[in-house]
């Protein structure tokens, strides 16, 4: 047994062996998995293993793609047997909005280079033997590589292969304790020793939030009920051994499909139920929760309605099982906040699908340091401190209750809300503020006002929020609006070394005192990482600010690259809330209430006094206009808003939102982190090269980004009208020209400024001039577009520098 390993996995489940799989096959070897049960105790034994390639996003289509290509091929090997059918599966559409999401889905699949088809009702009876439409059907989307395995045996395959090639697997060994020594290695302590790692993998599954806390780190973890069941033998699959689609209705909300000669029926038609608010208990291995026959009978005899088979079976058993959620359902994967060499892969809810990716992407930090593909959305460092149990608790149940729900783009969740608010929270909500979330921040998206309200209906078409916010951006152009931006990432960076040190990190220019830059900060292998707008108040002192969302995940990448510079990095700013100030009247506004010189230049900074309140201004603008980000304490945030407020009455402020903000960044053709550029991509991609400055000497990413200037780029980011009325398309929705995929979109906004329908997005290099049309495939149809400069308001920026 190892006293001392590379890397200690937690957790042997099939995440766990997964993990353990990928290592081993890239020769580190050196490793132990501590499962504190037998192998597959927790929420693998009773998976019903289902292999989706169907999903909301590139990610999740890439990661179900992944799985079902690497468990075929382990199946061949007779040595580690693994039962796994390719089956397709089939979703049916009862209503147009679902044909309309399946129609979306389609070309996101195409655009990410898979094929997801479109079915009629007589298709989809055609193609699977046992399943019957109705009136209600109104057709349905082919997952042509969907099929399912034996979550049992493709642990143990995993762990054997793994086994086999040097790694070390200990069950029934419960880790009892996490400390890390000053030189960064761990101690995990056993009953039957202590392992000292180099690298920490918590892959606990539903103990993942405890596994956590041993290292000091708090993961928003929480185990829901998941039932499925599994009927009695039928005589014709007894007769029928042919495979054939799981059928996955969304409407109705179940799934089935063949468990030998019977049929499986899982249910997401009840409400979530979470369960272990105190961790699970000790003695919770391979066992289940009480059977809901009740709940399952409701959508048993839904189902048999379309499968006339289903009734004629009886129940063999039920499987209520624990499945673990994070807030927004999606994995807890990545480097932990904070700490050094401690990763999570837990919190993963469709665990034998995403497993195979999470292996994947493990092994690609732990030998290179980045992942091939962005898993940003995947980042455990999301969810900051705010995030706790009960929230993560209200959150994950209402993500369950909505797992088959048609995913509007504009749905706000209410639940565990609010939790992070300024002091004008209530003040917004009385002027009409539709609020949401964004990293755990209460923020305004939209205001209603009179004749336009909030019903609360959703539609990929037109919703009340789109009048508003038209009336809110004109304000902004023609007049002044003002937002509260709660909630914005800002870091100080200050001491001796602090230039060289943020001068190493950022391929750009730092600014010098008194002005502003916008840099960039990229990979070793010169992808973007992420933005920074950097201030500098004094020579040694930088503001920085940064995309919400990434507040924790960009600390540690900073913190890391700083090292032993003698440099202070710290996270937030005495000044810690922030007003936008925008438009053509903004200086006329401010000047009434300060006596600072409001003529300086565009891209500048300084402290000044305004309306008695001391304030950080910067002269910069997200939204093309002529305006400033006031940053301003949080306790003086209500007095400056009021004062701002009484004195643009007389130059028509309004207040405006997050969906006005994004509408005028897409209409001046501003990237956003997240949807625009990330880790996939180049400067010279993205269209951001001129941010970089190679003479300047050494940063992080130079080398890459001097080999990648050598030839021309894989992508061209690239701005479109889009000429055909709406609805309007989505993210991800493709690019086409003479009927060949040539790219995809980012971001699609109407340019309430501008009065056209504008997108962002990705081409391949050279194949789109300036000027030539070409479609985008938006829900089904082919949408008339023409590629133009994404700079489509205000091109020369004379309305910034005013």
């Amino acid at each position: 047994m190892r006293t001392h390993a590379e890397v200690v996995v937690i957790g042997g489940g099939a995440v766990g062996a997964a993990i353990l799989y990928h290592l081993a096959q890239a020769g580190i070897t050196e490793t132990v998995l501590i499962e504190k049960n037998e192998l597959t105790a927790g929420s693998t034994w009773h998976a019903a293993g289902n292999i989706p390639t169907y999903a909301n996003s590139w990610l999740g289509m890439r990661a179900g793609n992944y799985a079902w290509s690497l468990y075929k091929e382990l199946e061949k090997d007779p040595e580690a047997p693994v039962t796994y059918r390719h089956t397709q599966a089939i979703w049916p559409a009862h209503t147009p909005e679902r044909m309309q999401l399946f129609q979306h889905l389609c070309g996101v699949s195409r655009s990410a280079g898979f094929e997801l088809a479109m079915l009629s009702p007589d298709e989809i009876e055609a193609r699977h033997p046992y399943w019957q439409a109705d009136d209600t059907v109104l057709g349905g989307i082919l997952d042509p590589y969907e099929g399912d395995i034996d979550p049992s045996q493709l642990t143990q395959a995993l762990a054997k292969h793994a086994r086999a090639l040097g790694a070390e697997v200990r069950r029934f060994t419960r880790v009892t304790g996490l400390t890390q020594r000053p030189n960064g290695e761990w101690e995990v302590e056993t009953p039957d020793g202590t392992v000292v790692a180099g690298t920490v993998i918590n892959a606990a599954g539903s103990s993942g939030a405890m596994i956590a806390a041993m290292a000091g780190l708090q993961l928003p973890v929480v185990t829901l009920e998941h039932q499925y069941m599994v009927t009695t033998a039928l005589p014709q699959l007894e007769e029928d051994t042919d495979l054939f689609p799981l059928i996955r209705d969304p409407d109705i909300r179940f799934y089935l499909r063949r468990e030998r000669n019977a049929l499986l029926l899982g249910s997401y038609a009840h409400e979530g139920r979470p369960v272990w608010q105190d961790g699970v208990p000790a003695d919770f291995d391979h066992q289940l929760f009480a059977d809901d026959v009740d709940g399952m009978m409701a959508v048993f005899e839904a189902a048999a309605a379309h499968v006339p088979i289903l009734a004629e079976a009886g129940a063999q058993r039920f499987v209520n099982g624990p499945i673990p959620y994070a807030p927004d359902a999606l994995p807890l994967v990545g480097p932990a906040s904070g700490v050094r060499n401690f990763y999570h892969a837990t919190g993963v809810q469709i665990g034998i699908t995403h497993s195979a990716a999470i292996g994947k992407a493990m092994v690609e930090w732990l030998a290179g340091g980045e992942t091939e593909w962005d898993l940003s959305a995947w980042d455990p460092r999301r969810f900051g401190d705010w995030a706790t149990q009960d929230y993560a608790a209200a959150r994950a149940s209402e993500h369950y209750d909505l797992q088959y729900a048609i995913p509007y783009p504009h749905r706000i969740m209410p639940s565990g809300r609010p939790v992070n608010r300024t002091p004008l929270y209530d003040h917004l909500k009385g002027q009409g503020a539709v609020m949401g979330q964004i990293g755990g921040w209460e923020r305004a998206f939209w205001f209603q006002r009179e004749g336009i309200s909030d019903t609360g209906a959703l539609s990929f078409g037109h919703e009340p929020w789109q009048d508003a916010v038209r009336l809110e951006c004109k304000t902004v152009r023609d007049a002044v609006g003002i937002m509260d931006h709660g909630g914005f990432t800002k870091y100080v960076v200050e001491g001796p070394d602090a230039f060289d040190a943020l001068n190493a990190l950022v391929c750009g220019t730092l600014p010098p005192v008194g002005r502003v830059r916008l840099s960039y900060m990229l990979t070793p292998q010169g992808r973007i990482w992420s933005e920074a707008t950097i201030a500098r108040l004094a020579e040694d002192r930088f503001l920085l600010c940064g995309p919400t969302l990434a507040v924790d995940r960009d600390f540690d990448w900073i913190s890391h690259s700083f090292g032993t510079a003698n440099v202070t990095l710290s996270k937030g700013y005495d000044h810690d809330s922030v007003l936008l100030v925008m438009g053509p009247r903004a200086r006329d506004v401010l000047q009434t209430l300060t006596s600072a010189d409001l003529h300086a230049p565009w891209m500048s900074v300084a402290e000044i006094d305004v309306a008695g309140v001391s304030v950080t201004a910067l002269r910069v603008s997200y939204v093309g206009e002529l305006g400033w980000e006031l940053h301003v304490s949080s306790e003086d945030l209500e007095q400056l808003y009021a004062a701002i407020w009484r004195a643009g009455q007389d130059y028509g402020i309004c207040n405006f939102g997050s969906y006005a903000l994004n509408a005028m960044r897409v209409e001046k053709g501003y990237h956003g982190w997240g949807a625009d550029f990330g880790t996939e991509y180049t400067l010279f991609d993205a269209g951001l090269s001129k941010f970089a400055n190679l003479s300047k000497g050494t940063f992080c990413g130079r080398e890459a980004v001097v080999q990648q200037q050598q030839t021309d780029p894989e992508w061209s980011f690239i701005g479109l009208e889009i000429t055909d009325p709406s609805p309007e398309p989505l993210p991800s929705d493709p690019i086409v020209k003479d009927g060949e995929l040539i790219g995809y979109l980012t971001s699609v906004s109407m340019g309430y400024r501008t009065g056209k329908l504008l997108a962002l997005g990705y081409v391949q290099h050279g194949s789109l001039a300036m000027g030539e049309a070409c479609h985008v495939q938006a829900f089904g149809e082919m949408r008339g577009a023409t590629r133009h400069s994404h700079h489509v308001y205000d091109p020369d920026n004379t309305r910034l520098r005013a």
